[in-house]
């Protein structure tokens, strides 16, 4: 009898390339999975530094705000023309009546400008 053509030219796996080969489809998705993950909290790291950076520059825009509107609310010529539009009956303060506040240490000590 004549040996069959089929088993001669059948090429065989071996089960350690056959293992190998799901391990490098197992190994190849795990690193899809992971270069996925990554760049997500990679783009929400960024996102998140938008935000702050946005939110620091509102934070020194409402800062700057704030002290233009404090410079124009201690502004002495606007104070006393709104005392004077309001009919304030507060008085101006004569300078020899001023006393000055140091600090030494813990205490404080008055000290008067003017002579009185």
């Amino acid at each position: 009898m004549a040996p069959s053509t089929t088993t001669r030219c059948a090429h065989r796996v071996s089960f350690a390339f056959l293992a190998c080969m799901v391990l490098f489809a197992v190994l190849l998705a795990t690193g899809g999975v992971t270069y996925s993950v990554f760049k997500h909290k990679q783009v929400t790291v960024r996102t998140d530094i938008e935000k702050i950076h946005r939110d620091i520059a509102e934070h020194r825009m409402n800062a700057n705000q704030y002290r233009a509107k404090a410079n124009a609310l201690a502004n002495f010529g606007a104070m006393r023309a709104t005392l004077d539009k309001h009919k304030s009956q507060l008085q101006d303060i004569e300078t020899a009546q001023i006393e000055n506040i140091y600090s030494h240490g813990r205490g404080f000590s008055l000290r008067a400008t003017a002579a009185r």
